[in-house]
């Protein structure tokens, strides 16, 4: 086999460090050829060989410059394919050299070794290099930041967000020490004064909080608060608090040194030329909100060991769900299936499905299932249908009595002061972090002013009217419209800038979504014809609805309570 001639394989790293510089070396030198047949020609026109001499030059100088870029290449930390860019320029410009010179070509070798395919052995052999460099400096940056490459990623974007969103805050030190003690759940307000309890559950004494700070941080939203039964206020941070002491926390250099260089911040921020002095002022004692953008792209990087305790979690909980591993049972079908066609499914009763798994497909046959035949439907404004009545409990009364008057004055009207859930599958935890995370802004900043929210409740669901709130059952709403309002028993599904992008049926058993008023005084009949007339109705007792005093009333009630803030 001698007389087979090797095949050369292409130059790595070295090998084209190496062919630039000998890329260079022959521009350079076919530069000096042309240079010297300028000097030793003796015809007496030397405009052809002077035109030569400078194309020479210029071609001499570019392989130098790519060669001088090769050279520092390691030093940049870009990919070996630039190197080979920088080593085939070169070869390409000593090829040109060499041509306005009038020399032999001997670059073109050089060109021909750059211009080598590698085998499929060499490809492979190089990928395979290069997954292992890769991998071992992902387990290095793993190890040495607890992370993943995705949360790494979150966490810079985070440091990035930080660097904006902190100075534009106007806090110092001190509004972050406050919301740290909130954060410990030990945060608490008693008689007009911010302390830290030494252990959770015991309102007294504790260690002082600047009540300035605090009353700010809540006035902006950035603090929460959670009546006790003694009356003390539990202040903890709200989401937004969160994300911004997180914020604060990566980026401290954003905060400001004094309470004064805070003010002067705010007050460059929020005064405008057309504002008075006093309004100006007040502006730049209000703390600003956290930017929305920044508050809805910030996550929170999940470490290694959260992943794996996560991972661990949900194969359980997929495991119990499914019931676990039973060969020879099939897949029980999806119900609209199983009502076209009836068949008998063998399941396990040893191992029963969890009571969301059950949840999750009830919900789904009450949604995909086909529409059943059309049936007689009866009039919803003369049918009584009786639904029960939602008893609110002393906390709930007070979160009520907390509303501002023109809220609680629109809850009374569309019957949300006492809202009665029907059924659902999602728990109270489950929904409020849809209404934290998937929300819109536009959705929550409505929801947040009603005592039990807005958007989250059907027709169906409303309580009781003002008017027997008020014990005027003579003018309960239903009774004197003679039947309730009678929705259009859909629903719509909006995108995240608030327009519909489709129409979501609600109920598949042509019940009408209306709103009834729940209070159990007649709506019809003659009973309800015979005390149309105005009468004095019975005073219902204190557990059955919150009070439904005047505005003057209630802002008497506010004074007398000694509110936070």
């Amino acid at each position: 086999m001698d007389h087979v001639q090797d095949t050369p394989t292409p130059p790595g790293a070295e090998g084209l460090l190496r062919v630039a510089r000998a890329a260079a070396n022959l521009a350079v030198a076919a530069a000096d050829h042309a240079t010297d047949a300028v000097c030793h020609s003796r015809s007496g026109s030397t405009v052809r060989l002077e035109e030569a001499m400078h194309a020479a030059h210029a071609q001499a100088l570019e392989a130098e410059k790519y060669a001088g870029w090769a050279a520092g290449w390691q030093a940049e930390g870009t990919g070996e394919y630039v190197l080979r860019r920088y080593a085939t320029s070169a070869a390409d410009a000593a090829v040109r050299a060499q041509a306005a010179a009038g020399v032999e070509m001997t670059a073109a070798a050089l060109r021909s070794q750059l211009e080598q395919e590698p085998t499929a052995q060499e490809h492979a052999e190089r990928e395979s290099q290069r997954r292992r460099e890769e991998a071992q400096q992902e387990a290095e940056e793993r190890a040495a930041t607890g992370l993943d490459a995705d949360n790494r990623h979150q966490a810079w974007m985070n440091a990035y967000y930080a660097k904006s969103a902190v100075p534009e805050l106007g806090w110092t030190a001190g509004h972050v020490r406050v919301l740290e003690a909130a954060a410990t759940g030990r945060l608490y307000w008693r008689d007009k004064q911010a302390r830290q309890a030494t252990q959770h559950g015991q309102w007294e004494g504790g260690r002082k909080i600047s009540g300035e700070r605090a009353r700010a941080l809540y006035g902006a939203r950035f603090l929460v608060d959670t009546r006790q039964a003694d009356g003390t206020l539990v202040l903890t941070p709200s989401p937004m608090g969160q994300v911004a002491l997180e914020l604060a926390r990566l980026h401290p250099e954003g905060l400001h040194a004094t309470d004064q260089d805070a003010y002067q911040a705010r007050y460059a921020r929020a005064a405008k030329r057309h504002h008075r002095s006093d309004d100006k002022k007040a502006a730049a004692r209000r703390l600003p909100p956290l930017d929305n953008i920044v508050l809805r792209l910030y996550r929170r990087p999940v470490t290694l060991a959260e992943l794996e305790l996560r991972a661990q979690r949900d194969a359980a909980e997929q495991w119990e769900d499914e019931g676990g591993y039973c060969p020879g049972v099939q897949t029980p079908r999806p119900a609209a299936e199983a009502v076209a066609e009836p068949t008998t499914i063998t399941v396990r009763p040893s191992v029963p499905a969890s009571p969301a798994a059950s949840s999750g497909r009830e919900l789904l046959r009450r949604l995909f299932a086909p529409r059943r035949a059309a049936r007689p439907t009866r009039d919803p404004l003369r049918t009584v249908v009786r639904r029960p009545r939602r008893t609110l409990t002393p906390e709930e009364r007070r979160t009520v009595q907390d509303v501002p008057l023109l809220n609680f004055q629109g809850a009374l009207i569309m019957g949300l002061v006492d809202p009665v859930p029907n059924a659902s599958p999602m728990s109270e935890a489950e929904g409020a972090w849809v209404r934290e995370h998937a929300w819109a802004a536009h959705f929550s900043t409505v929801d947040s002013k009603y005592p039990w929210g807005f958007f989250r409740w059907a027709m169906c669901e409303r309580g009781v009217c003002w008017n027997c709130l008020a014990n005027r059952c003579d003018l309960c709403v239903h009774r004197q419209k003679g039947g309730p309002d009678v929705d259009d028993n859909c629903d719509w599904v909006y995108g995240s800038t608030g327009r519909v992008v489709a129409r979501l049926i609600l109920r598949a058993d042509d019940a009408p979504c209306v709103w009834w008023c729940r209070c159990s005084c007649p709506k019809a009949g003659p009973e309800a014809e015979r005390k149309r007339a105005p009468a004095a109705a019975p005073t219902p007792a204190s557990d059955e609805a919150p009070p439904a005093s005047p505005p003057r009333q209630r802002v008497a009630q506010h004074a007398s309570q000694g509110a936070l803030f």
